[in-house]
C-alpha cells in the first residue's frame, strides 16, 4: 500500500499520518490491519477537519461513539463490525454519506438510535442521506430502523438473504418518504408486496435484479414517480406484460437467462420510456412488433410509440427485428444490435440499408460482431459490409428448401453418375464376354457328341413322325 506521510502539527496526527494516508481533508486508512483503529479518533486534531475518511477492510468489530468531526463521507466497509453503539455517529454533524456494507450486522444491531444525528435543523447539512448496508447478515428490518432518518435519500440492502419482505421490513422502508433511490438486487427476493412502493412517493430508482422473481410484479404500478428499474438476472421466461409506470423512463432486462420473448403490448403502458436495454439473454428470440406501441382510450385507432432514444438488444438469440417495434429509428442516439443470430434474407434487408449506416455513423464501435447467422453460406458475413457493397439479400423459400444446397447435391449426383456409368459399362461387357464364351463351349460340346446319341436322337424324333411318314406313301 502506498504511504503518503503528511506532517501532521497536533501531537496525536503523526501517529495517524504515519499510519494512514492524510492529504487534503481525506484520511484512508484502508486496510491497515488495525482492528482498533477507531481509537485513533480519539487523539488526532486532523481527523476533526476530515471530509472523507476510509477506514475499509481492518477487521473492525465494534463501532463506538465517534467524536466530534466535519466529515461527510465515512465508510466502514468490509470488516467484521457486528456492533455499533447507540449514538455512534451523533456528533458527526455533516456526515451525509455512511458505509457499512460487506460487515456482519443483523436486524438487531440495527438499532435505531445508531443513526441519531445530533442537528436540529434536519433541511441542512448534519442528515444523513446515503446509507449502504449491502452484503450484510440482514434476514429482516425493525420496524423502527430508520425512524432517525426521516431525509434518507439512497438506500442500499443488496446481497442480503431477505427472501421476502414481510411486514416489519415493509413498515421500515415505508417509513422513509424522501427516500429516492433502493436497492434490493441479490436478495434472493421472489415477489413483491403490492403497496410496498406508495409511501415512497419520490422514489426514483429501483433496483430489483439477481432475484427469484418467475412474473413482473404488479406492485411496480405504486412506483409513482419511478424512472429507472433494473429488473435483470431474473428467471422469468415470458414478458406479456408490465403493469403501468407512467413516469418510467430506463428499462434493463437483461442476463435473463429463461427470457424466450417479449409478446404484443408487453411494454405498451411504459409510454415515456427513453432507454431500453435487454442483452445477453441466451434463449430472447423474439420480440413482438407491437410489444411498445399502444393506443389512446379515445376511440381512435391510431398506433403510438414511446420516444426511445437508446436502444441495445445485443447478445440475445434474435434472428429477425421488425421495423415496426419503433416509429423512429433515425432519432436514436444508441443502437447497439452485435451478438445475435440474424437471418440475413429479404426479410432483415433493412438491417443493411437502413440500421447498418446509422449506427456506424453514431456509434461503429457497437457493429463489430453485428454479422449473419444463417443462411450458412452467409454465416459470419459482416451485415455493415453487405451495406457497403450494396448487397441485396434474396428471399427464404417458403418451404424452407435450401437453393445453396442443391448445387452440392446436383454435383453429387453428377459425380455419382460419372463413376457409376463406366462401372456399369464394365460389368455390362463382362457379362458379355461371358455369355460369348458360354455360347462357344456350347457349341463345342454339341460337335463333340458321340455318334450313338446321334443315333438315339434321331430315332427319337422319328417316332413322333409316323403319319406324316404313311401319308406320304399314298
Amino acid at each position: 500500500m502506498l504511504i503518503i506521510v503528511v506532517t501532521c502539527v497536533a501531537s496525536g496526527e503523526s501517529i495517524l499520518c504515519d499510519t494512514c494516508t492524510c492529504q487534503n481533508s481525506i484520511i484512508n486508512c484502508t486496510e491497515n490491519g488495525l482492528i482498533d483503529i477507531l481509537d485513533l479518533w480519539d487523539h488526532s486534531e486532523i481527523l476533526k477537519d476530515a471530509i472523507l475518511m476510509h477506514f475499509d477492510d481492518n477487521g473492525i468489530v465494534h463501532v463506538k461513539q465517534l467524536p466530534p468531526s466535519k466529515v461527510r463521507y465515512l465508510s466502514l466497509r468490509k470488516n467484521k463490525i457486528y456492533k455499533i453503539e447507540e449514538k455512534a455517529f451523533i456528533y458527526l454533524k455533516s456526515l451525509l454519506e455512511l458505509d457499512l456494507s460487506y460487515n456482519s450486522l443483523t436486524a438487531e444491531s440495527l438499532n435505531p438510535e445508531i443513526f441519531k444525528i445530533n442537528n436540529e435543523d434536519t433541511s441542512k447539512l448534519g442528515s444523513l442521506i446515503h446509507l449502504r448496508l449491502d452484503y450484510n447478515n440482514i434476514h429482516s428490518l425493525l420496524p423502527h430502523t430508520f425512524k432517525e432518518l426521516s431525509n434518507l435519500v439512497s438506500l442500499t440492502l443488496a446481497g442480503n438473504p431477505l427472501k421476502v419482505i414481510d411486514r416489519p421490513t415493509s413498515f421500515a422502508l415505508s417509513s422513509l418518504p424522501m427516500l429516492k433511490v433502493l436497492s434490493l438486487s441479490n436478495t434472493a427476493l421472489h415477489e413483491l408486496p403490492d403497496h410496498l412502493l406508495h409511501t415512497p412517493r419520490f422514489l426514483e430508482v429501483l433496483n430489483l435484479s439477481n432475484n427469484e422473481f418467475i412474473q413482473i410484479p404488479q406492485g411496480l404500478s405504486e412506483a409513482h414517480a419511478l424512472q429507472r428499474l433494473d429488473f435483470s438476472s431474473n428467471p422469468i421466461k415470458s414478458i406479456l406484460s408490465f403493469p403501468k409506470m407512467a413516469s418510467l423512463k430506463v428499462l434493463h432486462l437483461s442476463h435473463m437467462s429463461e427470457l424466450n420473448n417479449i409478446g404484443p403490448r408487453a411494454l405498451s403502458l411504459l409510454t415515456v420510456l427513453e432507454e431500453f436495454h435487454c442483452t445477453h439473454n441466451n434463449k430472447l428470440e423474439s420480440i413482438d412488433p407491437t410489444a411498445f406501441s399502444y393506443k389512446l382510450n379515445d376511440g381512435s385507432e391510431r398506433e403510438l410509440w414511446p420516444s426511445i432514444v437508446k436502444l441495445d438488444l445485443s447478445y440475445n438469440a434474435l434472428g429477425y427485428l421488425d421495423s415496426r417495434l419503433l416509429s423512429r429509428w433515425d432519432v436514436l442516439e444508441e443502437l447497439n444490435l452485435q451478438g445475435n443470430k440474424w437471418i440475413c434474407d429479404c426479410v432483415n434487408q433493412w438491417l443493411v440499408s437502413t440500421l447498418a449506416p446509422m449506427a456506424e455513423s453514431k456509434h461503429p464501435e457497437f457493429l463489430y460482431d453485428f454479422n449473419c447467422h444463417e443462411p450458412i453460406e452467409m454465416s459470419g458475413i459482416s451485415i455493415l459490409d453487405l451495406d457497403h457493397r450494396n448487397y441485396h439479400m434474396r428471399c427464404l423459400d417458403y418451404y424452407n428448401n435450401r437453393p445453396e444446397k442443391d448445387g452440392i447435391l446436383l454435383i453429387g449426383i453428377l459425380i455419382g453418375v460419372i463413376l457409376t456409368v463406366p462401372f456399369t459399362m464394365g460389368i455390362m461387357m463382362c457379362c458379355a464376354k461371358r455369355k460369348n464364351s458360354l455360347s462357344y463351349y456350347h457349341r463345342i460340346f454339341n460337335q463333340n457328341k458321340t455318334p450313338y446319341a446321334h443315333d438315339y436322337q434321331l430315332r427319337e424324333t422319328s417316332i413322333y413322325q409316323p403319319t406324316s411318314i404313311i401319308t406320304d406313301g399314298y
